[in-house]
């Protein structure tokens, strides 16, 4: 299906469900959400999707199953059920269908169960079987990979890796349709405040509101289960009778300029999808929940606690619980191919060093293009005369490292090094938080039509429509990192 700059979608005769709604965006319904990207561009779509005209809900004309009727019926008149394969059939257009309840796929608890507009909501609200409703109780949605407690062929119920308690996790052909609703709940109704098992999933703030794992989630189920008929179709009926819209059904993509691959990019609703800013932030690690995309290689397996993760001073190598010779390297890979310079700043200190300059010897800043798996075997590019070294009063004082230039760097796939070393002599420790690299843009629009690129770039592409592509496998033209190539 062929998308055009204002997203009118024309069904054919064949379509899955009963009712025919080809009402299509309105013309300058995104308009708000132009050239905005990541909590902004959220924050604008909140604006313009959060006032519905709701049902009432239970049964009875103008009630949720007079919804349901239009909104999830198919053409022979059977409920679509994403929580069960049983079949079962619609009676008259606003009963309730025996053996089914309405259900909050986003759990009403999450926020209270306060009958506000988000409770009434049928982009949230759907028709499940009765046995599949109450076993998801008001679970997180995720992966089920450990003991599964509950499988009827469309859901499971069970123990995930990311949470203590129980997980659901919807049929692969759904993931993306329940992933998008999840994006749009948290957009639509940002003002709430969450609470019961939805702190499983969601964090109480503006940006990201996802929890980190879910965020990652709903993201690649997103990506693996694109936007198809049953789900567009669904978008424009909840549309007609609500009058707001699922941005994340309309544009598939979008969800990538709001948590994904494209947050560095602002959002363009009639085309310019991938306006590259003047600067961007390739790495903003605080370090204090993890070292983010940060890995760490030890020289000689020390383990003990080099490297670990602390909630207030952030990546911490000390060797002095080993007791032994340590040669650590905390890495993070930047490709800084199409930017033409970068700045690297960080917040550091160091423990007791009664007074000896440990700059240089101990701890130092590396950079290289010299990609191997064994980075003491690697030639390394010094950054040490770049920063200071926090002062020797046993963890007195963070000092910001200063702006440090990478502008030697551009055009070139690199890594960035930490490196930690302690020896007989001397065994000191060394924290490091709130890294941050920023690139510089080679422009700020999107260039003509270029016949070639290095082949080592790297990058999320994107088709004129602004949707994901493989770069390796589309044909004609694509825009990578904000530049058009064709191929």
């Amino acid at each position: 299906m062929k998308r055009s700059s204002r997203i009118q979608y024309i069904f054919c005769a064949f379509c899955v469900l009963a009712v025919q709604v080809c009402a299509g965006i309105p013309e300058g319904y995104y308009n708000k959400a132009n050239g905005k990207r990541k909590a902004e561009l959220k924050a604008a779509l909140h604006e313009i999707i959060r006032m519905a005209t709701v049902l009432g809900y239970g049964s009875g004309e103008g009630n949720t199953w007079s919804g349901f009727y239009l909104t999830d019926r198919t053409a022979d008149n059977y409920c679509i059920d994403r929580y069960s394969k049983e079949q079962r059939q619609f009676g008259s257009t606003v009963s309730a269908i025996s053996g089914m309840n309405i259900e909050h796929s986003f759990a009403k608890s999450w926020w209270g169960g306060d009958k506000v507009q988000a409770y009434y909501d049928l982009y949230n609200l759907m028709p499940s079987d009765a046995t599949a409703n109450s076993r998801k109780s008001n679970y997180a949605m995720g992966v089920v990979d450990k003991t599964v407690s509950y499988d009827n062929g469309s859901i499971l119920i069970g123990k995930g890796s990311m949470v203590t308690n129980s997980v659901w996790e919807p049929e692969d052909k759904w993931k993306g349709d329940f992933a998008r609703t999840y994006m749009y709940m948290v957009t639509c109704y940002s003002d709430l405040t969450w609470r019961s098992n939805g702190l499983d999933q969601l964090e109480n703030n503006e940006w990201p509101t996802f929890n980190y794992w879910t965020m990652k989630m709903v993201l690649e189920w997103s990506r693996q289960d694109p936007v198809d008929e049953i789900e567009l179709q669904r978008n424009e009926a909840v549309y007609n009778i609500q009058g707001n819209r699922n941005p994340f059904v309309d544009y598939p993509n979008l969800c990538e300029y709001v948590w994904g691959d494209s947050v560095d990019y602002a959002f363009d609703a009639n085309g310019s999808l991938v306006i590259r800013p003047d600067s961007v932030v390739l790495i903003d690690e605080p370090m204090t929940n993890g070292h983010g995309c940060f890995y760490d290689v030890d020289k000689y397996g020390n383990g003990g606690s080099l490297w670990m993760s602390d909630s207030r001073f952030g990546a911490l190598a000390n060797a002095y619980s080993t007791g032994k010779v340590a040669d650590n390297y905390l890495l993070a890979y930047i490709d800084l191919t199409d930017y033409s310079g970068a700045t690297l700043e960080f917040v550091h200190q160091i423990g007791y060093t009664n007074g000896e300059d440990v700059k240089g010897r101990y701890f130092h800043v590396l950079v290289t293009d010299d990609f191997t798996d064994i980075p003491y075997e690697t030639t390394w590019e010094s950054l040490d005369a770049e920063f200071p070294v926090s002062p020797s009063s046993g963890w007195s004082e963070a000092r910001n490292s200063g702006v440090i230039s990478l502008d030697a760097y551009a055009g070139r796939q690199i890594v960035l090094a930490f490196r930690y070393i302690s020896d007989e002599t001397a065994c000191y420790g060394w924290e490091i938080k709130d890294v941050k690299v920023k690139a510089k843009s080679m422009t700020s629009d999107i260039e003509d039509v270029i016949s070639d690129r290095p082949k080592l770039m790297t990058g999320k592409a994107h088709d004129l429509t602004g949707r994901r592509v493989d770069s390796s496998r589309v044909k004609g033209i694509y825009i990578l990192n904000g530049r058009k190539y064709i191929k």
